[in-house]
C-alpha cells in the first residue's frame, strides 16, 4: 500500500457507528479533517456537498453500499483515494479494484493497517 501523506479531508462511511467513530478519531489524531457518515445515504449527501481526498467506505450499508458510492466519489473528487471495508470473505481486494476502489480493509479494522496508509505530516 502507498502512503498518502497530502490527505486533508476523509469522508469516514460506516453503518457501524462504534467502527466510524472508531476511525474518525484514528485519523483527527494525523490532523486530518474527518466527516463521519453513519450511512451510505447520509454519505453521499456529503459527497455531494464537499470535496474529499480520500474516502473509507463500508461496503455493506443499507439503502447505499460502499460500493454503489465508488461512482458518485470519483465523479465529484476525481482525484481522491478510496478504500473499502469489508468483514465479507467474498468481498476480496481484485473485487474492489475491478469497482474501482483503491485500497481494500478487512474488518475488524487493524491500526497496523491504517498506519500503512496514512503517514503523519
Amino acid at each position: 500500500m502507498q502512503l498518502f501523506s497530502r490527505v486533508k479531508n476523509v469522508l469516514v462511511a460506516d453503518d457501524e457507528k462504534d467502527t466510524c467513530l472508531y476511525l474518525k478519531r484514528y485519523l483527527e489524531r494525523r490532523n486530518l479533517k474527518v466527516t463521519p457518515a453513519f450511512d451510505g445515504v447520509e454519505a453521499k449527501k456529503f459527497i455531494e456537498e464537499g470535496h474529499f481526498d480520500f474516502f473509507v467506505l463500508d461496503c455493506s450499508m443499507p439503502k447505499l453500499t460502499g460500493l454503489e458510492l465508488i461512482e458518485v466519489a470519483r465523479q465529484r473528487n476525481p482525484g481522491a483515494k478510496i478504500a473499502l471495508l469489508s468483514a465479507f470473505p467474498s468481498i476480496t481486494e481484485a473485487v474492489v479494484k475491478r469497482l474501482g476502489g483503491d485500497i481494500f480493509l478487512h474488518k475488524p479494522i487493524q491500526l497496523s493497517d491504517l498506519d500503512s496508509i496514512f503517514k503523519e505530516g
